[in-house]
């Protein structure tokens, strides 16, 4: 009888471990689904939310010279821009190559400190006050609204990336060590303003100043985290 049960009690044994090794992973994925679900459900909101806010901040524009979908088609694309990249940062999406999260957090800070500028300038219609000002009406005499959209885009989104940066990389976390990502978010988040912001112009003005957001952003995010890291 020894014999048996000295055979049967590992077979128990194993079969212990199994089943507690299984439950234990279950609760862990109820667990996460749960998490995840109310992230998500998080993201939504303030995706929407933000959306909501962008669409008020451009409210002043002059839109007595866009077709009525306009409005709705940009404020639809941004909605969509700014949910996925809350979703981005509320699940700490990543890869071993990628800093998906982090990155997108850094372009939403970008996005709010665009959307505190704009609060703040005195015309809604961005480029006409840029024009009116000295170097803008200067840039735009002397070689054209393309080029002056091309500078007013570049000096833009370099705050407004050295911003994101620094106060992105003033968490315990470490800095993103690539500019790169961060940019091309920050600059995917700003394209609708700039393509609603260029309707009446032309496609010179708003490729050139998509240019210039691109290259800002870039070296906004790099000296930004350069700077951190001195700082550090």
């Amino acid at each position: 009888m020894a014999g048996p049960e000295g055979e049967g009690t590992p077979q128990e044994l194993r079969e212990g471990v199994r089943a507690g090794i299984v439950a234990s992973l279950e609760r862990d994925l109820a667990q996460r689904g749960g998490r995840t679900a109310r992230r998500l459900l998080v993201a939504g909101a303030v995706g929407v939310l933000g959306a909501v806010g962008v669409t008020l901040l451009l409210w002043g524009h002059p839109y007595g010279h866009h077709p009525s979908w306009h409005g709705v088609l940009f404020g639809a694309v941004w909605t969509g821009l700014l949910v996925v990249a809350v979703s981005l940062v509320l699940l700490e999406v990543r890869t071993s190559a990628l800093p998906l999260a982090r990155s997108a957090e850094l372009a939403l800070l970008g996005l709010g400190l665009a959307g505190l500028c704009g609060a703040l300038c005195p015309d809604q219609h961005f480029l006409h006050w840029w024009s009116a000002t000295a170097p803008g009406g200067r840039l735009a005499g002397a070689a054209g609204l393309a080029t002056s959209a091309l500078c007013f885009g570049f000096v833009t989104a370099l705050a407004f990336g050295a911003g994101a940066a620094l106060l992105g990389a003033g968490a315990k976390r470490a800095p993103i060590p690539r500019p790169l990502l961060p940019a091309a978010m920050l600059v995917a988040l700003l394209v609708p303003g700039v393509a609603l912001q260029s309707i009446g112009t032309s496609w010179a003005v708003f490729w050139s100043w998509l240019a210039g957001c691109a290259a800002g952003a870039y070296a906004g995010v790099a000296g930004g985290i350069r700077l951190r890291r001195r700082g550090g």
